[in-house]
């Protein structure tokens, strides 16, 4: 039925599956041959469960008898590994947790999907205490973009290994965690949809810290149908309840920033958006807006220090007397140093201009009137790996001021580039607007249909 288990989606395969025209051994076998064939190139796998194979065929048996344990029953989903899952080591991609006893139990948003019927499949490579968001900094080495792997481009970060991961077609979909862009950067460089919610509408127990009050957890996929599935399982009330009731796309009013784009994109990425913006106003009316805080240098400034106050003082008895500290990748150690020299007052100054930025953001979207704000990801295209530092800074440029007023993002595949890379673009509501957005991603991807997978997944 399916050409390639490389580009099927979960609802594509919850449905297989249900027909009996699909295991979900047959899925768990093709994610193992998927990672044999590619993961010593890309490095998105940090740890294959043992248990995987065994616990779909038991799915498989169920399923035989009627029996299905909710609307994930035996898809193999993979899991950032700075998320606990129950008999497999948090590592965090660290030298600190290398030698980390397996987690005694699931994280919630882990134990959500269990009980949802998903098979974990495996924990995947990440930036180093997810304290980058370029895939290069874990102690287990760097996670390499599936797109054109030969060209070693970055994945994105710091969920990288879950990007690259579903984006070369190992399983349908996956978790990673979004504290200032570590979803919404991978899923746009590698061509996924992705989705950061709102700011504390999903439990993140058992995950280990980046800034507390700015992480969350959200999923990666490669249908938007696949992300308002997943978000309806992981999201707490009262963000579920608004995610149950959908329904037709009405006339849309979208912010967009095409002046922006031209005067800061790369000559691809301005091309690519133009382009996009005119697929979207087949939805409705794309209104050319301005947003001043998107470039306001205290934006990023507060964003920095609430991160690196939180980090410091939330691993700090994790690093002091660790004999492998002095492993630690430069990235996050400057980060928990910087941390560490931040004044309390400083901390608080900065919280207080989080909720400020929460209020101008939410009276932005009242004045204009628009229902979501239509950007890209970032000013340009994945790059290398090996680039410098200043291309992953200027990588945050657009998702900054979203992070630290805790609205929701969508991100949606835009275009292929004329470079041949994918162009991702952010959906930006207000407070729990998720069910618009995803209403909006929905609609697009049936009207344009999926993204295509990287190469290396079709061949």
């Amino acid at each position: 039925m399916f050409d390639t288990l490389y580009s099927i989606t979960i609802t594509q395969a919850a449905a297989a599956l249900r027909a009996g025209e699909l295991t979900s051994a047959a899925l768990v076998r093709h994610a193992l041959e998927a990672v044999r064939l590619h993961d010593g190139t890309l490095n998105a796998m940090l740890r294959v469960s043992a248990s995987a194979l065994e616990e779909a065929e038991r799915c498989d048996a169920e399923a035989a008898q009627g029996s299905f344990r909710g609307p994930l029953h035996g898809i193999p989903l993979v899991i950032k590994d700075n998320i606990d899952v129950r008999g497999l080591p948090t590592t965090v991609a660290s030298p600190l947790f290398t030698h980390a006893a397996p987690a005694k139990a699931d994280a919630v948003a882990v134990a959500r999907l269990r009980a949802a019927g998903a098979v974990i499949f495996g924990k995947t490579n990440l930036d180093e205490l997810a304290a980058h968001v370029s895939g290069r900094t874990s102690c287990f080495g760097p996670t390499v973009n599936p797109w054109h792997p030969e060209r070693r481009l970055s994945p994105g970060g710091s969920s990288s290994g879950t990007a690259a991961a579903v984006a070369a077609g190992y399983c349908p979909g996956g978790l990673g965690t979004d504290t200032g862009g570590s979803i919404r950067l991978p899923a746009g460089w590698c061509g996924l949809y992705g989705i950061r919610s709102t700011q504390g509408q999903s439990d993140i127990s058992g995950i280990y810290p980046r800034a507390a009050s700015l992480d969350t957890v959200g999923a990666m996929a490669r249908s938007a149908r696949d992300i308002d599935l997943l978000l309806q399982i992981l999201a707490d009330p009262p963000l579920r309840d608004t995610l149950r009731a959908s329904a037709p796309i009405r006339y849309l009013r979208i912010g967009v920033f095409p002046e922006l784009v031209r005067a800061k994109g790369s000559p691809e990425v301005i091309e690519a958006y133009a382009e996009a913006v005119g697929r979207w106003e087949e939805f409705g009316e794309c209104i050319p807006v301005g947003l001043p805080l998107l470039d306001d240098p205290a934006v990023v400034d507060s964003v920095g220090t609430i991160r690196s106050y939180e980090f410091a003082r939330d691993i700090r008895k994790d690093i002091e007397g660790n004999p492998f500290a002095g492993k630690m990748h430069p990235v996050p150690l400057a980060d928990y140093k910087n941390g560490q020299q931040a004044t309390p007052e400083a901390y608080h100054a900065a919280l207080l201009h989080k909720q400020a930025l929460s209020r101008q953001v939410d009276a932005f979207f009242a004045s204009l009137q628009v229902d979501f704000l239509l950007l890209p990801v970032a000013f340009s295209t994945a790059p290398s790996i090996d680039a410098p530092q200043e291309a992953f800074t200027a990588g945050r440029a657009l998702v900054n001021l979203f992070s630290v007023a805790g609205v929701p993002t969508l991100v949606v595949p835009g275009e292929l580039t004329a470079g041949g890379m994918p162009l991702g673009i952010q959906l930006v509501g207000p407070a729990l607007s998720e069910r618009l957005l995803l209403d909006a991603g929905t609609a697009y991807e049936t009207t344009y249909g999926p993204f295509p997978t990287p190469p290396l997944a079709s061949a």
